[in-house]
C-alpha cells in the first residue's frame, strides 16, 4: 500500500511566500492566532524549496539510469522570443520594484531593455508600460507576446541609485 501524500495547505504556501515578520503579523496574535514558532519556521521553508528539493531528488534518482540524448534543433535557430524580467519582493501582493526584458534568438541573447523603476506606478500604468515595450518588440523583432516571465528579487536590481541599495 502506497502511502497518501499530504498536502500543504494553501493557507501556508501563501504564507510562506511573506517574509517572517509579515507572515508573524498576519498569523499572530494581533492576526488569526495560527503563527506556531516551534513549527512554522520550517513548515515555510519547505512549503518554499518543495519543488525544487523534489525535482533534485528526481534528477539524483534519474542520473544513475539516463542516458543523454541530444537533439537537433537548428529549425528552431531563427525564432525570436522575449523574457519579461520583473524584480519583485516574495510576497501575495507585493509591488514591482522594476521591470526589463532580454530577446533572444535560438539560444543566443540578442538584446536587453533595461529595467525601469516602477516606484509610485500604479497598476495600470506597469501594465501600459508593458505594453508599450510588447510595441517596441513587436516592431523591431516581430514578438508579440513575452515567451517567459522572471522573477528576481529587488535587491538583484542593476540600476543605479536604487533604493534598494546601501551604497554611500
Amino acid at each position: 500500500m502506497v502511502p497518501e501524500k499530504r498536502k500543504i495547505p494553501s493557507k501556508c504556501k501563501q504564507c510562506a511566500m511573506l517574509s517572517a515578520d509579515q507572515a508573524k503579523e498576519l498569523h499572530g496574535a494581533q492576526g488569526d492566532n495560527c503563527w506556531n514558532p516551534a513549527v512554522c519556521y520550517s513548515r515555510r521553508s519547505h512549503a518554499r524549496h518543495k519543488d525544487r528539493r523534489n525535482q533534485a531528488r528526481a534528477m539524483k534518482r534519474s542520473s544513475v539510469l539516463a542516458e543523454e540524448i541530444s537533439i537537433d534543433i537548428e529549425e528552431f535557430a531563427d525564432i525570436y522570443f522575449a523574457t519579461l524580467i520583473v524584480y519583485r519582493a516574495p510576497g501575495y501582493e507585493t509591488p514591482v520594484h522594476s521591470i526589463g526584458a532580454e530577446v533572444w534568438k535560438g539560444q543566443e541573447k540578442r538584446a536587453v531593455v533595461k529595467p525601469v523603476h516602477c516606484v509610485g506606478m500604479v497598476k495600470s500604468q506597469v501594465l501600459s508600460y508593458t505594453r508599450k515595450l510588447l510595441g517596441v518588440l513587436n516592431s523591431n523583432y516581430g514578438i508579440k507576446k513575452f515567451a517567459s516571465l522572471e522573477r528576481l528579487d529587488p535587491c538583484l536590481c542593476p540600476i543605479k541609485p536604487c533604493p534598494h541599495h546601501t551604497e554611500i
